[in-house]
């Protein structure tokens, strides 16, 4: 089986006619019909439904035609690291949170460009679950989290390092009104519209106790919405749906443009760090490089 008959069906099903394929291609009509019909010979069906006037996908095809176009993608995924790997030298992987993603990381990696170039790096971002569990089976060499202040992930291991980038608080927020009030002020006599945080996720078993139990306790509570997503929250709190406790750095603009407004003083939030861990025993010169920049003089968080 030759790549390029992949190719030629893909192409095949955006132009619609083989002759239009046949020159995007670069081949005769015949020479590209035949392409296909040894693709089809070497899956042992028929893609093409050829009884049709227009061209037709038969089942087959249908069916695995996003599978085929997630192989190829993959395929040219991995040449291309293999390409890099050898010309380059390996590159240093690190895992992080979905939030850290929008909020910490992309100062994180302007320091990085600057005080390491040549250094490489490729970012997984993820379910916070899903990066613990990619960072303890050594698919990443660094693992950016957030922890809650004095709870460490790893406190007790030999064999991982870890490096403190700096603390935030996670607020309690909602939008203002056209005089810069709040919308929502936790008053004893109203409810109070709350956007919350799925009790499995990690922002949801931080805030569980006290502060979600202090706000059930002392207000009238209406949750509008739960969800793992911090993001989403943002979004529903930006629109006026509610109050929603959010990371300082995720929504720092916000808070200076008068978009959201600060309920800490009324409702309280928890201190959260940001850390990196790595293997102590790993051997990735990328990785080393990466770990000295933020052992050293980090960004602020």
């Amino acid at each position: 089986m030759k790549i390029e008959w992949i190719e030629d069906f893909l192409v095949l099903i955006e132009v619609g006619t083989f002759s239009q394929a046949a020159e995007r291609r670069h081949v005769t009509q015949p020479a590209f019909s035949r392409r296909i019909r040894q693709l089809e010979e070497w899956l042992g069906v028929e893609l093409i439904d050829r009884s049709a006037q227009r061209l037709t996908l038969t089942p087959h095809a249908q069916a695995h035609e996003a599978s085929l176009r997630e192989w190829l993608a993959h395929l040219y995924a991995m040449r291309s690291r293999i390409r890099a790997d050898s010309s380059q030298g390996p590159r240093a992987i690190l895992t992080t949170q979905h939030t850290l993603t929008v909020s910490y990381l992309p100062r994180l990696l302007r320091h990085f460009r600057q005080h390491a170039s040549q250094a490489r790096l490729k970012i997984q971002s993820a379910d916070r679950s899903d990066c613990i569990r990619d960072f303890q089976r050594g698919k990443a060499d660094l693992f950016l989290c957030s922890e809650l202040e004095g709870s460490p992930l790893y406190s007790d291991s030999d064999s991982i390092e870890r490096v403190e980038l700096g603390g935030e608080m996670l607020i309690p927020v909602c939008a203002t009104d056209r005089a810069g009030h709040p919308l929502f002020k936790p008053q004893i006599d109203t409810s109070l519209p709350l956007i919350g945080y799925s009790h499995d996720s990690f922002l949801g078993e931080v805030l569980t106790s006290p502060y979600m139990m202090d706000l059930q306790r002392n207000y009238d509570v209406d949750l509008v919405c739960e969800t793992a997503f911090t993001i989403g929250i943002r979004e529903m709190a930006l629109a006026g749906m509610g109050v929603g406790w959010l990371p300082h750095g995720l929504i720092e603009g916000d808070l200076e443009a008068g978009k959201l407004i600060s309920l800490i003083e009324i409702l309280g939030g928890p201190a959260l760090v940001v850390c990196c861990y790595r293997h102590s025993q790993q051997v990735n010169a990328s990785a080393d490089a990466f770990w000295q920049l933020m052992s050293e003089a980090p960004p602020s968080v």
